[in-house]
């Protein structure tokens, strides 16, 4: 009794900057709050900040509202210049960073561009260390793969993965005419005028450097739907051996589809 009371008095404290609270809301450590604008826990709402500090912060001018029942855990950081929304039940895993704001313009540290609004709607899941970035909705009961990076506009319920998050697929057919279509593309990357042969490599084929690899890679992930990467791509030596890790690059994409 004693020790949930003084439970209670530690959480009135940490959260004394925040603007309103709803009951039942439950912090597993103390997060790092500050609070210059507008800041609105809902109820039942649980942050966590252990074994790392999770981070609530508002600008002059930002708005941050975490809807009812959502879950925010540790080493996440979620800052608003602008405004960020985040839905009732709500799922924030890990080291997810969440910010309405890029602080700087590319190329141009003096120069901080305008914060644009951030909405993430009723029971998303963000997996671990997931970036959200300026502008972004996330529509009801879609799911972003761990250490996805989300651009834009994510449709309800979709599950999406990689660097820019795409739509997951939950298999890749990968069979004769899959190698073949393997072959168009690392022909297409390279600028071949003709189809490569199947043990054709980095030796044989101009441009298939590291620098090519990557272009090759982000061509595949992009023609498959699946995510590929750097040990997948030094595992290919030959057009033969991406058809290999394309397809077990679909039957890890399968296995982990909710």
């Amino acid at each position: 009794m004693i020790r949930r009371a003084v439970k209670t008095a530690l959480q009135r404290v940490w959260l004394n900057g925040v603007d309103s609270v709803g009951r039942g809301v439950r912090l597993d450590g103390r997060p790092y709050v500050e609070n210059l604008g507008l800041l609105v826990l809902g109820e039942e709402v649980e942050v966590s900040s252990t074994p790392v500090q999770s981070h609530l912060v508002t600008g002059p001018d930002g708005a941050l509202e975490i809807g009812r029942g959502a879950r925010i855990g540790h080493g996440a950081a979620i800052v608003s210049h602008a405004r960020v929304e985040i839905g009732e039940g709500a799922r924030i895993g890990p080291f997810a960073m969440i910010m309405d704001t890029d602080f700087h313009e590319a190329g141009d540290h003096s120069r901080a561009p305008e914060p644009k609004p951030i909405r993430i709607g009723r029971g998303v899941v963000l997996e671990s260390r997931v970036t959200v970035l300026r502008g972004t909705t996330i529509g009801e009961g879609a799911r972003v793969r761990a250490g996805s990076v989300v651009s834009g506009e994510v449709p309800a319920g979709e599950v999406v993965v990689g660097v820019p998050a795409r739509p997951e697929r939950a298999s890749v057919e990968v069979g004769e005419a899959g190698e073949d279509r393997v072959g168009a593309i690392v022909r297409m990357v390279f600028g071949l005028r003709e189809m490569p042969p199947a043990n054709a490599g980095p030796g044989q084929v101009p441009g298939w450097d590291s620098l090519g690899a990557l272009k090759l890679l982000l061509a595949l992930e992009e023609a498959f739907g699946v995510t590929l990467t750097e040990h997948d791509m030094m595992r290919a030596k030959s057009v033969a051996d991406l058809g290999v890790v394309v397809r077990e690059a679909g039957a890890r994409s399968h296995l982990r589809a909710p």
